[in-house]
């Protein structure tokens, strides 16, 4: 079964060197939290101020590639009962969570939850792991995908279930913004878009200052949705790091490589990390918007003057992979799709 640290970690006086991550990499400077970063309210977008609303989201995504938003429509009882399902399942006992482990998880069906330890870019290597426990499936729009999803916590498929048909309804509403803002035609992103959850636990560190929750990365998916309750999310932006504080039933967004592409480079994808800290465990939910398998930038946004600045490619079969290389970092992961000059 997968070395969960969540179930380490209460027995830790230190952090074990495997999680000692390299010194380029550790979280040593003081990390202002931000003020700065756009905080949307989604429901000024129904009204007179949609315009507004469209440009300042906008701007978000070609500053930060991170906006917050607020008013976004996801009730909160429903909310903080998701935070409440994870955190029930990361309190299983190791037998249980045994299931879904890494190791014992080689099963395809559709929608499968898998837990593992650390990064999908780092677990089958002998590279150091990151101070975190991750559970992920797919949930795709009819439902399947639930008869896959744990069982236990016992309300697990109708409140998760119910959850990301929401936060599904709510990245529509968050492209179709893109969409307008770029100039793009009428249903742009109104495809099956894939979506799956990847919810992080990150426990209690003993030494925030030698390892990271999860390390500098941008995202392979179109845009990310995130829940969060404690600091720790920061991200890169000219070249320093800045925090994202928690707001109070809020959800952060950020827009992943493939939005770049689909954009022509107008909207940029920005790293972020994680750091840990000795007293609170932290567990966030992402939902991951995952384009269609043909990434390309949108034909109504070049021409004679502005041509386009990347190849057309596969996102399953030749672009995930290439991500998932250790040789890719932050934007490196776009070079040999880029359209040579």
């Amino acid at each position: 079964m997968a070395d969960l640290i969540s179930s380490r970690s209460n027995k830790l006086d230190a952090v074990p060197p495997s999680y000692c991550i390299p010194l380029h990499e550790r979280p040593v400077d003081p990390v202002p939290i931000a003020k700065d970063i756009p905080i949307v309210d989604l429901g000024k977008a129904k009204g007179e101020e949609r315009s507004v609303v469209v440009q300042q989201l906008l701007k978000a995504c070609e500053e930060y590639g991170f906006f917050q938003v607020i008013n976004h429509g996801v009730a909160e009882d429903l909310m903080d009962e998701a935070v409440e399902v994870y955190k029930d399942f990361f309190s299983l006992p190791v037998e249980e969570k045994a299931h879904y482990a890494k190791e014992a998880a080689n099963n395809t069906a559709r929608g499968a939850a898998t837990l593992y330890s650390s990064s999908a870019k780092h677990y089958d290597s002998e590279d150091h792991r990151y101070w975190r426990d991750v559970l992920e499936h797919s949930c795709n729009h009819d439902g399947e995908d639930k008869l896959n999803w744990p069982d236990n916590p016992p309300r697990y498929r109708e409140v998760i279930g119910t959850y990301s048909d929401e936060l599904r309804k709510l990245s529509k509403i968050i492209l179709g913004l893109v969409s307008e803002g770029l100039g793009l035609e009428t249903g742009y992103f109104d495809k099956e878009l894939g979506q799956r959850m990847l919810v992080n636990h990150y426990p209690a560190c003993p030494n925030p200052t030698l390892t990271l929750g999860i390390g500098g990365h941008c995202d392979v998916n179109l845009i990310t949705i995130i829940q969060q309750e404690v600091y720790g999310l920061q991200i890169l932006n000219d070249e320093k790091w800045i925090g994202v504080e928690p707001l109070p039933h809020a959800f952060v967004v950020n827009s992943g490589l493939p939005l770049m592409v689909i954009s022509n480079g107008k909207l940029t994808s920005a790293a972020h990390r994680v750091v840990t800290n000795t007293t609170r465990a932290r567990t966030s939910i992402g939902t991951f918007i995952c384009p269609e398998d043909v990434v390309e930038p949108a034909k109504s946004l070049f021409g004679p003057d502005n041509p386009p600045l990347f190849k057309s490619f596969k996102w399953s079969a030749e672009f995930v992979p290439h991500y998932l290389s250790k040789k890719s970092v932050y934007h490196a992961a776009l070079e040999p799709f880029k359209i040579d000059a």
